[in-house]
């Protein structure tokens, strides 16, 4: 008897050459590594607590942005990540060597901003700009933290500002891209991202945006590939881009994205899902309820995997397995329809 699959699949360089990402990974450690020497050899470099504050920044926001996981995406003042403890640790050395520097107040600002202390935030790029007017980089953070506080015309302003210093920034027009987004302008926001590799064609955050927003499969395929180009591994890029190849029948490239992505986190959900999805369309029923046991040792309650598991059960003939599953999702929530029908089917 067929059976309508009716849990459908969840959305949301080998040259030998030595890449591009490990070349600034490279270079990157190598600045750290001076930074520490300078500290070493004078505790009272405000600049180089400064640079170092600033360097542990980046590498926070590269790490949020390269690889988001669930809840990342902000620190907490009670459970900051360990590169953002380390910023506001240097930052506060250095602005105890020197209170005039307003790059310090507009450094720690965004350390504020990204622990969620947006009172905090907001007094310190006030400093900030009150130091130097003619800073670029705050106005580009209180456009940002106007972003998050929701106040779209506030951002704007500073947003304009930035770019009107520099009309080069491109991060300024990946953030006007976001501030349109919010407001429903989908055409103005791709406008400012496009813009914005225009000025920075490694801007890989820019490409992601523009891929999670474009219709055409071709095209969002090619935004998602320049993700990970620039930045292998991305967690966002891998699982939009095996999701668009799974909805489009390449499901072995499908699987290959999805494989990737799960060796930076073996713990992502929907690509776990859709691995076993996709293995119970092809009929390997066996190998799909091994993969849905992963799904389901994530969380005991994941009906959708529950159902999906059952659902193999019944088609490999294992009708007291498949039955244990059907009642497990009726004891989860009540009356659930593919459940009923599923018991009903058993009789």
């Amino acid at each position: 008897m067929a059976i309508l699959l009716s849990v459908a699949a969840c959305r949301s360089n080998q040259s030998g050459e030595e890449s591009s990402e490990n070349k600034e990974v490279n270079q990157s450690v190598g600045k750290l590594q001076e930074l520490n020497r300078r500290i070493a050899m004078n505790s009272n470099d405000a600049t180089a607590y400064g640079e170092r504050a600033d360097w542990w920044l980046t590498q926070d926001r590269e790490n949020v942005w390269g690889s988001p996981k669930e809840g990342a995406e902000m620190g907490s003042p009670d459970e900051p990540r360990e590169a953002l403890q380390k910023a506001l640790q240097d930052i506060k050395s250095a602005l105890l060597l020197d209170t005039s520097n307003a790059l310090f107040y507009c450094i720690l600002g965004e350390i504020y901003t990204r622990l969620g202390l947006v009172s905090e935030a907001d007094d310190a790029l006030r400093v900030s700009m009150a130091r130097n007017p003619e800073l670029v980089r705050v106005y580009l953070r209180r456009g940002e933290l106007a972003l998050i506080n929701r106040q779209h015309g506030v951002a704007f302003k500073y947003l304009n500002e930035a770019l009107g210093r520099d009309k080069r920034l491109a991060e300024g027009y990946l953030l006007k891209g976001l501030t349109h987004l919010e407001l429903k302008d989908t055409a103005s926001a791709r406008s400012s991202w496009l813009t914005a590799i225009e000025q920075d064609p490694n801007l890989y955050a820019a490409y992601l945006e523009l891929g999670l927003r474009e219709k055409d499969p071709l095209t969002a395929h090619r935004y998602f590939s320049n993700v990970l180009q620039l930045k292998p591994g991305h967690i966002e890029a891998s699982y939009a881009r095996g999701m668009l190849l799974q909805e489009q029948g390449y499901t072995d490239s499908a699987r290959q994205d999805y494989r990737n992505l799960l060796q930076n986190w073996p713990q992502h959900r929907d690509a776990l899902f859709n691995m076993a999805y996709m293995t119970m369309i092809d009929k390997n029923f066996e190998e799909a309820v091994k993969e849905y046991d992963k799904v389901i040792a994530l969380n005991s309650a994941d009906l959708p995997a529950i159902l999906n598991r059952g659902l193999c059960y019944e088609m490999m003939g294992k009708v007291q397995e498949a039955s244990a599953d059907y009642r497990e999702c009726l004891r989860l929530r009540k009356g659930y329809p593919q459940a009923l029908q599923g018991i009903n089917r058993l009789k």
